[in-house]
């Protein structure tokens, strides 16, 4: 299956680079059926410009059974909260690291969902979804660029906004590895981490399951993920 590592963490967690491919491997591991409720956080493809492909996931899981609730973290806090809580599992999809964590802030929902995973829900996160779980981001920086909102004539820039992330776990996911699009980012991601072992590489074409606090990293067997 590949390599275990023990991470100390009772969470059930599953990281992947893409979604392509990804849903059999999301049955199998948190053996969801027909009818489970995914709460589908769309906020980091919002920032990007291919952010459609990223948000595509929703509809067609959709049209295999399963029940997809959008959690658009810009709604009202209350409603934001109520979408999330009875959910059997939380996707947080790609997009920008640094919008998704200011987005996440901003909703005040940091302690909500780590209160959910903390109490069986599983999490899945896809490329920024899954950078956000580390204890920080900011390593993301040289493959997701930090924008911030913008300054006015009524209010001054603010300075950059922290980069803590959810700290799910300690591990830090560096997607896209070998990819045609961000594969030159993660390379040098893992160059300047180089020997670190809390950073873990992931090509389009695979994930990384966490469950009664150890990792393995496992292939979704998509080849078209393993084109992108």
């Amino acid at each position: 299956m590949g390599r275990v590592t023990d991470v100390g963490t009772g969470a059930r967690l599953l990281f992947a680079s893409s979604a392509v491919g990804l849903l059999p491997l999301m049955r199998r591991v948190f053996a969801l059926r027909d009818g489970a409720i995914i709460g589908f956080v769309p906020n980091a493809s919002f920032a990007e410009p291919y952010g459609f492909a990223n948000r595509m996931a929703a509809p067609w899981w959709r049209a295999h059974g399963l029940k997809v609730r959008c959690v658009d973290l810009n709604g009202r806090r209350a409603r934001v909260a109520a979408m999330l809580r009875g959910c059997d599992l939380l996707y947080l999809c790609g997009g920008n690291s640094f919008h998704l964590m200011r987005c996440l802030r901003a909703a005040g929902v940091v302690p909500l969902i780590r209160d959910l995973v903390a109490s069986g829900v599983p999490y899945v996160g896809e490329s920024a979804g899954a950078v956000v779980a580390a204890p920080d981001i900011d390593y993301i920086a040289p493959m997701d660029v930090r924008r911030e909102p913008a300054a006015t004539l009524h209010a001054a820039r603010r300075a950059s906004s922290p980069t803590r992330g959810l700290t799910l776990t300690d591990v830090h996911v560096v997607p896209h590895v070998g990819g045609r699009m961000l594969g030159a980012a993660a390379r040098d991601i893992l160059r300047l981490h180089a020997g670190e072992p809390s950073y873990v590489p992931l090509r389009n074409d695979e994930a990384l399951v966490v469950e009664d606090g150890r990792m393995c990293r496992v292939g979704t067997g998509s080849r078209i993920a393993r084109l992108l």
